[in-house]
């Protein structure tokens, strides 16, 4: 099992405040790696001066920028109210050209309108432990090891703040096992190949930029007069998620959402003068009709677009080499039929969710399907429009959330039989009430499994999992739905249930699990 390097960041205020911004000026939370790696910098050139500096800690600096943190951990937070400071804005040196001419120094130029007033929004950690108001920067460790662990763990030691001066910490650094960083506690925030918060990150040359910046300021006041020193240029942005955290999104995937209209030539049809543009489709005998037709348009899309043939069939088309011949990866787009919700129950499908995979570029395909005509399989004839509407539109943000309970409008198809064992005919052929009760618990334990099993491969982790409550049944929670059982998805004749979910905090969708997942079934909407 290999080894991790774990930078531990406490805080010493037993009500702990951030001050750090992200770029744009909004509050910072996490604190960002680039900003880790900018307090040991400075932490080693307090410790070690000069020629000390290059020979222990630069080394040392140098290959820790070419590491990646994969995994931060942090406490509970909130962000604070914004509210507003008076400070000087360093322009004293045209009020002092003044003093120089013995003059007195008129408006704008007396120190007490050199000031400007500065929005300041700071970030509470509140662990329900104060002992837990503590960050984790987890980096993945080379075959080799550590080889300047004693020269990181005294320049971590030497760290006194993170963010503004305010923000005082303590911090270490040591080396532990992957299970031991597996039970450290806070929420973790996975750096992901595309979405999440935007962090800045160290790369391989920003120790030099630094270093120049450095040089910069303390050369900024010249004969010639003052020159302004560059910001920092050299690192990299990187997204960091946390599925445990309230109000973020539980699976961070691109996705764009489209009308199901009618034709151009049969909106034009005298029947249809003045009638709602849409063309609905059946809550339960559409769902894979509709999702089959929107994927085949897409694929189309893709061919256009040079994809080459295997792309399409494995990432749209979702043709594989298993079992009912699905893909053999997960690295697939899914087309989700969105049925209406109204106060009286569930509709008929009006809207479809596209999602890609995380990392997938959407934009190509939004712009190609507005206007795209969905083409019926029997008829061969075009049968519906698609028309793009943003994921804010009222008939998508049910699907989209944030919520803590969410419950199923297509119901979930398992993953496998609940049922290998015969429970149900021996629970049937058994009259004590005890052996009745054991094999009723039994099947129930089998089902829940498998409804866990459905969330794990829809890329639910552990932790964002963590707290949750989970019911299933045949019957549904919508008003409008029908039995879980008169929803067909062939090939697939795996059991399906209706399954409705609390989260301990409210999470982002679409959520949308088990073997019909990438087809419509299997999807959540906000249940109030």
């Amino acid at each position: 099992m290999s080894d991790v390097l774990n930078f531990t960041v406490r805080f010493l205020d037993p009500e702990p405040s951030f001050h750090g911004k992200r770029d744009g000026g909004e509050a910072e939370w996490p604190p960002s790696p680039l900003r880790l790696f900018q307090a040991l910098i400075d932490a080693a050139a307090s410790r070690w001066r000069a020629q000390q500096f290059e020979d222990y800690a630069k080394p040392m600096l140098l290959w820790l920028e070419k590491l990646s943190a994969r995994i931060l951990l942090t406490p509970d937070y909130l962000v604070g109210t914004p509210f507003r400071l008076s400070v000087p804005n360093n322009d004293l040196d045209s009020t002092a050209s003044f003093w120089i001419r013995g003059v007195e120094a008129t408006k704008p130029h007396r120190p007490v309108d050199l000031r400007t007033m500065k929005t300041i929004c700071p970030v509470r950690p509140h662990a329900k432990n104060e002992e837990h108001n503590v960050l984790h920067y987890l980096f993945s460790l080379p075959p080799e090891g550590c080889p300047h662990l004693t020269v990181l763990k005294a320049a971590a030691r030497s760290v006194t703040h993170l963010g503004w001066g305010v923000d005082m910490v303590a911090a270490d650094a040591d080396v532990i096992s992957e299970a031991d960083s597996e039970k450290l506690p806070g929420h973790r925030w996975q750096a992901l190949a595309t979405g999440g918060i935007p962090l800045r990150v160290p790369k391989e040359g920003t120790l030099k930029d630094l270093m120049d910046k450095h040089q910069k300021f303390l050369g900024r006041l010249t004969d010639e007069g003052f020159k302004p020193v560059p910001p920092p240029s050299c690192f990299d942005v990187v997204g960091y998620h946390s599925p445990t955290v309230a109000g973020l999104s539980s699976s961070p995937l691109p996705m764009v959402a489209f009308n199901i209209h009618r034709t151009i030539e049969d909106q034009e049809k005298p029947e249809y003068a003045g009638k709602s543009p849409f063309r609905p489709y059946h809550p339960v005998r559409d769902v894979a009709r509709v999702a089959g037709m929107v994927r085949h348009e897409t694929a189309a899309v893709a061919r256009n677009l040079d994809w080459s043939e295997a792309e399409v069939v494995g990432k749209i088309e979702g043709h594989g080499q298993e079992k009912d011949g699905q893909a053999t990866s997960d690295d697939r787009l899914s087309f989700l039929p969105l049925p209406s919700l109204t106060p009286v129950g569930v509709g008929s499908i009006r809207r479809v969710l596209v999602v890609g995979p995380s990392g997938f570029d959407l934009r190509s395909f939004r712009q190609r399907l507005h206007g795209a005509e969905l083409t019926d399989k029997k008829t061969g004839k075009a049968a519906a429009m698609l028309s793009f509407i943003p994921t804010t539109d009222n008939g998508v943000s049910p699907f989209v959330g944030p919520a803590k309970t969410w419950s199923t409008v297509t119901p979930v198809i398992l993953p496998g039989y609940d049922d290998p064992d015969g429970l149900r005919r021996k629970l049937d052929s058994c009259k004590a009430a005890d052996e009745q009760k054991h094999w009723l618990e039994r099947l129930d334990a089998r089902i829940l499994a498998l409804i866990w099993k459905a969330f794990a491969q829809a890329g639910w982790t552990p932790d964002a999992l963590k707290g949750v409550e989970v019911e299933y049944r045949t019957v549904g929670w919508f008003r409008g739905l029908d039995l879980a059982n008169n929803y067909h998805l062939p090939p697939l004749k795996y059991p399906r249930y209706h399954v409705r979910v609390r989260f301990p905090r409210p999470v982002r969708g679409p959520i949308v699990i088990g073997a019909g997942r990438y087809r419509g079934l299997g999807l959540f909407a906000v249940d109030h």
